[in-house]
C-alpha cells in the first residue's frame, strides 16, 4: 500500500500519520521497522516524544540528512574502500557548517592572491566562499556532478567573458576545496549526500540492506524534500509493504531552499493513492480563496475582488505613520481579547527603524514583541561575548581589534560594574594596546573605589597568569567558564551559548587537524577570526520562548520555517510596496534554478524567466502565509520607505482590489480608528 494524504497547513495530515506509526508499531511489535523521516530537527524531537509503544525497540525517526550522516558513519568502510588516497580512517570527520565557510573563504583568499580569481566580484572572501558553499550543496542535492555544475554555470553566463572567467575560477575552488574534503576524509554537507548516493545508495548490498532493514516508510511533508531525498524514498517504497506519505500542496515556497514539491508530485502521485484531506476545519476558506484570486490575478490578469477577510488596507505617506498606525490596530485587537501570539506582523524586510517604533509603542502599552528575524550571533550573547573577548586579552599577540562595548561589557559582567567604570577601565586597557594597566600607575583606583579596584586587581593577575600558561583553546574556554563565568549564575541560554562556542572550536580543531592547515599554536587564533568576521555559523539560534504572549514579527521566510509556529488569527503585511517582497534568489556565483532538476537544456536565463520565477516565489510565499491565518488580513504601505525614497513594488498593485479602495485614518488624540470607502 502507498499513500498520500494531501492538505494544507493544519488538515491533519501529521496527525494522520503519527496515528499510522503507532499502529503499525502496535500491530508488528516491531518499530524500528518502520523509517519516519520528518522536515526537521524540532520534528524529529516532537514524534519521539509522543510516541509511546508497548513494545518499544529504536525509533527509527529522522530528518534526511541525519539518516544519511548516520548510515555513512555505520557503512564507512564500504564507501572508503571506493576512495582513493593514502589515508585510511575508521569513520571520517563530520564538518559543521562554520568550518565548511571558513575553509572555502581561506581558498577563495588564496585564489584571490595567488591567481587574481574573482575579480570582477566585489563580495568579501566569505560572501564568495558561502556562495560556493551554495552552489555544492544545491549540486549534491539534485546529484550533479562538478562538471555538470560548470557547463551549468557557463550556460548561465550566456556568452560574458568576464562571467565565464569568473565561474571557472568557481569550479576550480570548489574542485579544491572537494579534493581537500576528499584527502583528509573531512565531509561537509555537500560530500556526505554525494558519498551516500554514489557509493551507498547505488550499491546493491546496500539495497538490499535497506530492504532487509525497512518494511514500513512514513514521509512527513514530502514536498519539502529534496530530490535526492526523494530518490532514497523511491528505493525504500519499491520493497515497504506499506508507506504512508503527506504532501501540502501549498508548500511550494521550499523550491529556492532545497526542496522540490513539483518533482515530488510527478515521480509519486502516479504510483500513490491519492487522499484528499478535509479542509474545513482548517485557517479559513476565505483565506485559501484570497490566495487564489491573487494567484490569478498575478499569472492571468483576473481581477481581485472585495473581500472581508481584508480588514484593512492601511496606507499613509510616511513610513513610520504606517507603523504607528499598525500598532494600534494591533493593540485594538488585543483590547478585544485576541491574544499577542495570535497575531503576526510581517515585513520582507525587519530594519532598525521598524523593530524600534513597534517595540517602543507596545512597551508603551504593556505589550512586547518578538522579533523571530534577531540574528543573535554568538558575539551578542554576553557569556559567549566574555569568552571572546577574555581570550584575545590574554594574547594580545593576536592583533586582534577588540569592539569597545565589547569589552566594556565584558569589564561590566565579570567584575559587576556600573557602564561608567567599565568604560572608564575599558578605554585605559585600549590606551594601553590591550594590555591590562596597574590601576596606581594611571591613577585610576581613587575613581573606581576600593572594592572595585579589589576586583580589577583580581582580574588582571588573573589574565596575566594566563598569559604565561600554555592552554588549548578549547580547554581556556572551560577554565573561563568554571573559574569566572559560572560563579555569576548564567541562565539556561547563557550556559548554551559557552556550550555552542565549546562545541565548534572542538569540532573546528577536529577538521583542522585533519586538513593539516594549521599549527596547534594557529588554530585558535583563526577560531577567533573566523568567529570575529561573523561567518553565518557564528550565529547561534537558541529555541524561542513561547510566543503566546508576543506579538510575532518576522519575515515569510522565519514566519513560514519557525517550528515553533502553527498558525495565528491576524497576519498584518507591511511595506506591501517594497521591492523586497519581490527579490530575486539569484547571486553573482549561485543559481538554485540552474542546479534544480527542472532546468531545460534549451533554456535560457531572461528577464522573462527571472521575473516568472520571481512571481512563483512571492505567490507561494503569500499562500503558505494565508494557510496560517484563520480570521483576518491587514494591509499596510507608506509611500516613502524609512530612507524617503518612492517605493513602487509591484506587490501593491497585486493586491489592490479592483471594485474598490479602503483606507484607514487613525486620530492622534483617540486610538480608535475610523472607517472611509
Amino acid at each position: 500500500m502507498e499513500r498520500i494524504y494531501i492538505g494544507p497547513t493544519g488538515s491533519g495530515k501529521t496527525s494522520i500519520l503519527m496515528e499510522k506509526y503507532l499502529e503499525i508499531g502496535e500491530r508488528e511489535k516491531t518499530p524500528e521497522r518502520c523509517l519516519v523521516l520528518v522536515k526537521n530537527a524540532t520534528s524529529v524531537t516532537d514524534w519521539r516524544s509522543k510516541t509511546n509503544l508497548q513494545h518499544m525497540g529504536p525509533l527509527q525517526i529522522y530528518t534526511y540528512f541525519g539518516f544519511i550522516q548516520n548510515d555513512i558513519r555505520e557503512y564507512w568502510p564500504w564507501i572508503e574502500a571506493n576512495l582513493q588516497g593514502d589515508l585510511r580512517t575508521i569513520e571520517p570527520v563530520f564538518m559543521n557548517v562554520e568550518t565548511s565557510h571558513y575553509l572555502m573563504s581561506k581558498l577563495v583568499e588564496e585564489a584571490r592572491g595567488r591567481e587574481g580569481a574573482f575579480a570582477s566580484i566585489n563580495a568579501t572572501a566569505q560572501q564568495i566562499g558561502v556562495q560556493l558553499i551554495d552552489n555544492l550543496n544545491h549540486g549534491s542535492m539534485n546529484r550533479l556532478s562538478l562538471a555538470e555544475m560548470q557547463r551549468r554555470l557557463i550556460h548561465w553566463a550566456r556568452g560574458d567573458a568576464d562571467k565565464i572567467t569568473v565561474y571557472h575560477d568557481s569550479i576550480r575552488v570548489m574542485k579544491q576545496f572537494r579534493e581537500r574534503c576528499l584527502e583528509t576524509r573531512a565531509l561537509d554537507y555537500s560530500l556526505i549526500t554525494d558519498l551516500y548516493n554514489q557509493h551507498l545508495l547505488s550499491d546493491a548490498r546496500y539495497q538490499k540492506e535497506l530492504c532487509a532493514r525497512y518494511r514500513y516508510l512514513i514521509v512527513d511533508n514530502l514536498e519539502k524534500t529534496i530530490p535526492s531525498a526523494q530518490d532514497l524514498i523511491l528505493q525504500i517504497m519499491q520493497n515497504a509493504a506499506e508507506t504512508y506519505l503527506s504532501f501540502n500542496p501549498e508548500g511550494g515556497f521550499t523550491l529556492f531552499f532545497g526542496g522540490n514539491p513539483q518533482l515530488a508530485e510527478d515521480t509519486f502521485f502516479p504510483i500513490c493513492e491519492l487522499v484528499e484531506l478535509d479542509t474545513s476545519y482548517t485557517s479559513s476558506g476565505t483565506a485559501r480563496k484570497l490566495a487564489r484570486d491573487i494567484a490569478d490575478k498575478v499569472f492571468h490578469g483576473k481581477p481581485l475582488l472585495k473581500t472581508d477577510f481584508i480588514m484593512a488596507d492601511i496606507q499613509k505617506d510616511l513610513r513610520g505613520d504606517m507603523l504607528l498606525q499598525v500598532a494600534a490596530e494591533v493593540v485594538q485587537l488585543l483590547e478585544i481579547g485576541v491574544q499577542p501570539g495570535e497575531i503576526a506582523l510581517i515585513a520582507p524586510l525587519i530594519d532598525k527603524v521598524m523593530d524600534f517604533t513597534l517595540d517602543r509603542y507596545f512597551e508603551k502599552h504593556g505589550y512586547s514583541i518578538a522579533n523571530l528575524t534577531r540574528n543573535k550571533r554568538l558575539l551578542d550573547e554576553p557569556f559567549a561575548q566574555a569568552l571572546i573577548t577574555l581570550a584575545i586579552l590574554v594574547n594580545p599577540e593576536w592583533r586582534f581589534e577588540l569592539n569597545f562595548s565589547s569589552l566594556s561589557q565584558t569589564l561590566s559582567l565579570i567584575l559587576d560594574y556600573d557602564p561608567i567604570r567599565s568604560a572608564l577601565v575599558a578605554e585605559e586597557i585600549f590606551k594601553n594596546q590591550m594590555n591590562l594597566p596597574d590601576l596606581d600607575q594611571i591613577q585610576l583606583r581613587p575613581r573606581l573605589g576600593f572594592d572595585n579596584s579589589d576586583k580589577y586587581d583580581h582580574f588582571r593577575d588573573w589574565i596575566l597568569e594566563k598569559q604565561t600558561t600554555e592552554l588549548e583553546m578549547e580547554h581556556f574556554f572551560q577554565i573561563v567558564f568554571g573559574e569566572l563565568l559560572a560563579p555569576l549564575k548564567p541562565s539556561e541560554k547563557d550556559i548554551l551559548a559557552c556550550r555552542q562556542i565549546i562545541n565548534s572550536i572542538t569540532k573546528f580543531k577536529k577538521v583542522m587537524h585533519r586538513f593539516g592547515v594549521l599549527s596547534e599554536a594557529k588554530l585558535g587564533e583563526n577560531f577567533i577570526e573566523m568567529v570575529l568576521n561573523g561567518t553565518l555559523a557564528a550565529e547561534v539560534l537558541f529555541r524561542p520562548p513561547s510566543n503566546d504572549k508576543q506579538i510575532i514579527l518576522a519575515t515569510p521566510y522565519t514566519f513560514l520555517f519557525s517550528p515553533y509556529i502553527k498558525n495565528v488569527r491576524y497576519l498584518f503585511w507591511l511595506d506591501i510596496a517594497s521591492e523586497n517582497w519581490f527579490q530575486s534568489t539569484t547571486k553573482e556565483l549561485t543559481n538554485p534554478y540552474f542546479f534544480s532538476r527542472q532546468w531545460r537544456e534549451d533554456e535560457e536565463w531572461t528577464d522573462e524567466l527571472d521575473q516568472r520565477l520571481r512571481k512563483e516565489q512571492l505567490i507561494n510565499y503569500l499562500q503558505s502565509l494565508l494557510s496560517k491565518c484563520s480570521d483576518g488580513l491587514y494591509l499596510a504601505n507608506s509611500y516613502l520607505s524609512s530612507r524617503g525614497w518612492e517605493q513602487e513594488g509591484k506587490l501593491l498593485d497585486w493586491l489592490q482590489n479592483d471594485d474598490y479602495s479602503m483606507e484607514i485614518e487613525v486620530n492622534t488624540d483617540d486610538p480608535s480608528t475610523t472607517w472611509t470607502d
